[in-house]
Order: structure tokens, then C-alpha cells, then sequence
């Protein structure tokens, strides 16, 4: 098995407007593919006007049933926007809302088109970018080249390269890049994009800050870790409660979460299993094995859960007196490989 185009899901934050409130968690909303104002609202003649600058925060989630593990997933932007509007991406938080996204200083990520053919072998190439004040090239950085279509096109080539230390300049919105190493590909700047990529080096649900808060009572999480479920999994403090010797409850710190779970009890002689009403998976799945000793009612046990997802902010420019583009849109990709 592996993890497949259908298992990649791009899902909304739980607020997605332009206030302070702006992010915050993932949602079990999925974003649909090419459809008009799945991200962006339409931008009024008034806002072109004058320009701006907004955000917006996706969540891209490996939803894989079989909970298997994506290798060095690589996030970019794959197709600029045709329009006078730039979008770069910037990673986020799992809880951070516009407050935090506004003020971040670090790298961002987007796409230029290549300025001048280049053969294999070539370890320099150029950049028409939308501008050299976005920085979206960084001396280490990863960079793709594609000549593709489009991200699944199979015809065509696409290779991933890294920029050397002191490797980036600019001549205006020209960008010279200098590599480690020789492309292994000619490509033909008609048709050639070269983005900047975000890397991980692997994306799988997760669990961290294990503790257990009890005078007799143990689980052994090395031998019996947190299961976090890919499709059911949330990020979340959760704290278990044992209301006896052998049975407890479960509560996580979003109130939407503990609701689903309310009236429900677990035991320590099975495993522990609650179920996220949204779509039928387990938040988590914690094994009988694992636990020890002795239990009484109030202790607890706590953790943290995290899914395998990216949480991702997109940044758009508009500058003043842009132009009206019927059809706008950016392209993001991710890229990976399955266990």
C-alpha cells in the first residue's frame, strides 16, 4: 500500500476571514480543487484600488487509512498567479491565528518562471520572479524545476535542486541562483516554472508531553505509544480521568472536541478508543497492554496529540491600481513519498 493523490486532502482553519481572528485550527472541511472562491473571496474594485495584503491558513493532511508515514513532504508553490496579485506560502502553527501569522519574519515560499534556457548539467539558472522583495530564494534552500503541465502531468521533467551559500542575487526582479550541484535535465523557459520548496522530513500523526499523575498507577508509552489515527486525529491536549480504579474518562482543551466525548467512559482492561464524531475514526487509540500498577479515582494521564498534517498560511499581495483578472488562481503542490 501507499499513500495516494485521493489521500491528500487540503483543509480550512476554523476561521477564515480578514480579523485578528483569522486561523486557528484544523477543521474537517476540505477544500475542493479549482473551485472559485475556495480560498480567496472575489476581490472588490475598491481593494484593487487601494492594494492589500491578506492571509489565509490551510491545513494539508495526509488521510491515509492505513496510517502510513509521508517522507520528506515538500510543499510549494507550483503555479504562480497569472493575475497582478502575488501569493506566497509560509508555514504556520497548529493553533496560531493572523495575530502571530502578520508579524512573522522567517522564509516564505513561492514561484517564478525560468528567465533563460538552461542544458543539464548547468549548475546556475535565472528567475523571472514577481518581485525580489517577496525573498522567496535563501542561500540552503531547496528549489523544484518543471517543465510539467501541471503537478501529476506525466510527461515532462521535474527535479529538485539546492541553492549554494551565498547562492542567490538579483539584477530588479531577476533572480540568479547558483547550485550545488548540475540540473540533471535541459529545460526551455516558455514553459518552466522553479519554486521554492518547504520541507519536512516526515509527516505522521504523533504524540508528545506523555504524563501520568499517580501514586501507584503507570503506562508504558515506549512499548505501547499513543496510535494517533490519520484521518481521525486532531491536535490536542487531552487529560484522561479515572472517576475509579479501572475506568476513566477522556477531555481534550477544545471544547468542540470534549463535547463529542461527553458521557463516555473508558477501561484500563481495553483498549481505548474515542471517536471523532466527524468522520468515524479514532482520535487516538491508547492500548490495555500499556497500562500498570494501580489506578484511583483523580489521577489523571496527559498528553498531546498531533495529525499528520502541514499547516500552511497563504500570503497574497495586491498591489494599488491592480488589474482585473476574471479567473485568477495559484497552484500549490506537496510532493512525498510513502513507508
Amino acid at each position: 500500500m501507499s499513500i495516494t493523490d485521493t489521500d491528500i486532502v487540503w483543509r480550512k482553519a476554523a476561521t477564515n476571514n480578514d480579523t485578528s481572528s483569522n486561523g486557528g485550527r484544523m477543521t474537517f472541511i476540505a477544500i475542493p480543487n479549482g473551485v472559485k472562491n475556495s480560498i480567496w473571496p472575489d476581490v472588490p474594485q475598491a481593494e484593487r484600488a487601494a492594494g492589500s495584503t491578506k492571509y489565509r491558513k490551510v491545513f494539508i493532511a495526509v488521510a491515509n487509512d492505513d496510517d502510513l508515514e509521508m517522507i520528506r513532504p515538500r510543499v510549494f508553490v507550483e503555479t504562480p498567479t497569472p493575475g497582478d496579485d502575488s501569493v506566497v506560502i509560509f508555514p504556520g502553527t497548529f493553533t496560531d491565528t493572523q495575530t502571530a501569522a502578520s508579524a512573522y519574519a522567517g522564509q516564505v515560499y513561492g514561484c517564478g518562471f525560468l528567465f533563460a534556457d538552461v542544458g543539464s548539467g548547468a549548475t546556475s539558472l535565472t528567475v523571472q520572479t514577481e518581485g525580489a522583495s517577496l525573498g522567496i530564494f535563501a542561500q540552503g534552500m531547496i528549489i523544484r524545476v518543471s517543465d510539467k503541465s501541471s503537478v501529476d502531468d506525466p510527461a515532462g521533467h521535474e527535479e529538485y535542486a539546492t541553492i549554494a551559500t551565498a547562492g542567490v542575487s538579483y539584477a530588479g526582479d531577476i533572480a540568479t541562483l547558483t547550485l550545488t550541484a548540475g540540473l540533471q535535465h535541459s529545460y526551455l523557459s516558455s514553459v518552466t516554472k522553479v519554486a521554492s520548496v518547504y520541507e519536512l522530513s516526515s509527516l505522521k500523526g504523533s504524540f508528545e508531553n506523555f504524563s501520568v499523575t499517580s501514586g501507584a498507577g503507570t503506562y508504558n508509552s515506549v512499548t505501547n505509544p499513543v496510535e494517533v489515527d490519520s484521518i481521525g486525529g486532531v491536535y490536542q491536549n487531552w487529560t484522561l480521568t479515572f472517576t475509579t480504579t479501572t475506568s476513566f474518562t477522556v477531555t481534550g482543551d477544545d471544547p468542540a472536541v470534549s463535547a463529542m466525548l461527553s458521557g463516555s467512559t473508558f477501561s484500563r482492561s481495553a483498549d481505548a478508543m474515542p471517536i471523532n464524531t466527524a468522520n468515524g475514526k479514532p482520535f487516538f487509540i491508547l492500548r490495555a497492554a500499556g497500562f500498570g500498577g494501580s489506578f484511583v479515582a483523580g489521577n489523571t494521564i496527559s498528553f498531546r496529540t498531533s495529525p499528520p498534517a502541514i499547516p500552511v498560511w497563504y500570503k497574497r499581495i495586491i498591489p494599488a491600481g491592480a488589474s482585473s483578472l476574471s479567473g485568477n488562481r495559484v497552484v500549490v503542490g506537496i510532493d512525498g513519498e510513502s513507508t
